[in-house]
């Protein structure tokens, strides 16, 4: 456990060290830890949720020739990494490695557009770099990509949002629900009804192209639930918790922040999953993980809007222990932490 502790306070050590430090060295020790933590998420032995299912499913790119006809999910960049580390490289290993870096990039790119991007890193450790990237490869790659869109979104730059989804996409399809969110960001009110055709059309193509794919996770999430979060409803809940307080502070939001509306739009559909999570919890949990990016800039950034300081510090204070909580509490008590646990690494010889 001492691995994801040390993960979790260093990032408020360092947002709440009194010593203000130069904006260059600040920078650097930023991406040095952001290159640990590439290592960390990266080289892992045998940790995460879904470690044995992805030795056993993508077994068969061993000793293959490079065919797509072949690959099965249909996430053909994290297949083609994946045989490609298989057949070259040092196998899973490697494509955890690329996947961990591309993640990596995008949350510290990301954090770093925050004001107080050390706060922002501490929010998203336990729930984006614990469980998601070192327990879901494939989605951690999409999340890493989906936060490079967003900075570029709320930048004005929305050809390179749907690029960037569009390439994350290909790590894990759910991503594609992003793609209203975009076309929502820039729409002014009265394109309404050129929304909902837009939307409509992409729905009804989506359903043909993918049908197989659709109707396999609408069977096991919906129909019989065969699959099951344990830990889905505290990670809604938390989305839900940042979702209130964006309203809560949303008139001194809107006069601070430019991008007031994305996350208008997230906090929205965060406040909306929480109670779907109740009924589907692993359906709810499967998209919940792309709107977690509402907690990092929600918890980060209303401290500036704070003014009494002693208020500012409480909060703060209230996100630390809440988050420290939340994670001592899986990590004891999770149904499958135990898949997490002990943290090894094949550069520690386990």
């Amino acid at each position: 456990m001492i691995v994801y502790w040390t993960m979790l306070v260093l990032p408020i050590l360092f947002a709440m060290h009194p010593v203000r430090m130069d904006a260059n060295l600040q920078r650097l020790m930023f991406w040095l830890a952001g290159i640990v933590t590439v290592v960390l998420i990266g080289y892992r032995h045998e940790v995460g949720g879904d470690w044995d299912r992805y030795i056993s499913i993508y077994a068969y790119h061993k000793n293959t020739v490079l065919n797509f006809s072949n690959f099965t999910s249909g996430d053909y960049a994290y297949e083609t990494i994946h045989w490609f580390s298989l057949n070259y490289l040092n196998g899973i290993y490697a494509t955890n490695l690329i996947c961990a870096a591309i993640f990596v990039y995008g949350l510290f790119k990301f954090c770093r557009t925050m004001p107080f991007p050390w706060l922002a890193l501490f929010v998203s450790i336990h729930f984006l770099v614990i469980v998601v990237s070192m327990g879901y490869t494939r989605q951690g790659a999409a999340v890493g990509f989906l936060l490079l869109a967003l900075v570029d979104l709320t930048k004005g730059r929305s050809l390179r949002f749907y690029i960037y989804i569009i390439v994350g996409a290909l790590f894990h399809k759910v991503l594609l629900i992003m793609i209203p969110i975009g076309y929502l960001y820039n729409m002014s009110r009265f394109k309404i009804l050129n929304f909902i055709t837009v939307f409509s059309l992409l729905l009804i193509s989506g359903y043909f192209l993918l049908f197989d794919r659709i109707a396999h996770m609408f069977y096991y999430y919906i129909t019989i639930k065969f699959h099951d979060s344990g830990g889905a409803l505290i990670r809604v809940f938390m989305g839900f918790v940042s979702a209130i307080i964006f309203f809560a502070f949303r008139g001194k939001f809107k006069e601070k922040f430019y991008d007031e509306k994305l996350w208008l739009i997230f906090s929205v559909i965060s406040v909306a999953l929480f109670p779907a999570s109740y009924f589907y919890s692993t359906f709810i949990d499967r998209i919940a993980i792309f709107f977690l990016p509402l907690q990092l800039v929600i918890l980060s950034r209303i401290p500036i809007l704070i003014q009494s300081k002693f208020n500012r510090a409480i909060f703060i204070l209230g996100v630390v222990v809440v988050y420290s909580s939340a994670l001592f509490v899986w990590l004891n008590f999770g149904n499958h932490s135990n898949e997490w646990l002990p943290y090894q690494n094949i550069l520690l010889a386990y």
